[in-house]
């Protein structure tokens, strides 16, 4: 019996569907920047729907777990406070929201500090200024979002998410037509 070899191509990786997931991934990125507000709390929600499935899951781990031992306490709390807290994020999703800017804006602050820091004490180094800049920078958006998590909550969850989606689109057709005309270069060949 003769061995056959099916040569794979370029062309046979479906360019088409990169260009329609691009497509939908602009679109989404459009939708999310009319809608930023819907776009965060639907993102919030789904946050506190992980956080319910987490707990659930340390729920779960804890009941496996032979009785009297202390992880099996450990993870009974911590999924019944992961479900506690799971629900809270799904039924009040902008306080949730606001929290979770807090909380991000705190630790932008702390990062920002550090660089602040480093461009103060590395005085040999040439990314002194760099460290310096960045750091002023980061503390000043950190201080943005921490005094306004409400705006800050909508900006990070709504507006950089729809970004993300468009140049994610955008690269996704610019991929897709790519492949498209390699495609058809490599068939004339």
């Amino acid at each position: 019996m003769p061995d056959t070899v099916v040569l794979v191509t370029p062309c046979d990786r479906g360019w088409g569907a990169l260009l329609v997931l691009g497509l939908f991934s602009i679109l989404f990125g459009v939708l999310m920047i009319l809608f930023p507000d819907i776009t965060a709390i639907a993102v919030v929600t789904l946050i506190g729907v992980l956080v319910i499935i987490l707990g659930a899951i340390m729920l779960l781990s804890s009941l496996f777990l032979p009785a009297g031992e202390s992880r099996s306490t450990l993870l009974l709390f911590g999924g019944l406070a992961g479900l506690l807290i799971g629900v809270g994020i799904i039924v009040y999703p902008i306080l949730a929201g606001a929290v979770m800017t807090e909380i991000i804006g705190a630790v932008i602050f702390v990062i920002g500090m550090m660089q602040i820091l480093f461009g103060m004490v590395f005085e040999a180094d040439r990314r002194r200024a760099l460290y310096f800049i960045s750091g002023i920078l980061s503390v000043i958006f950190a201080l943005l979002i921490i005094f306004y998590p409400f705006i800050g909550s909508l900006i990070l969850f709504g507006y950089l998410l729809a970004i993300y989606f468009l140049l994610l689109g955008i690269m996704m057709v610019i991929a897709g037509y790519l492949s498209h005309a390699f495609c058809t270069r490599y068939a004339e060949s």
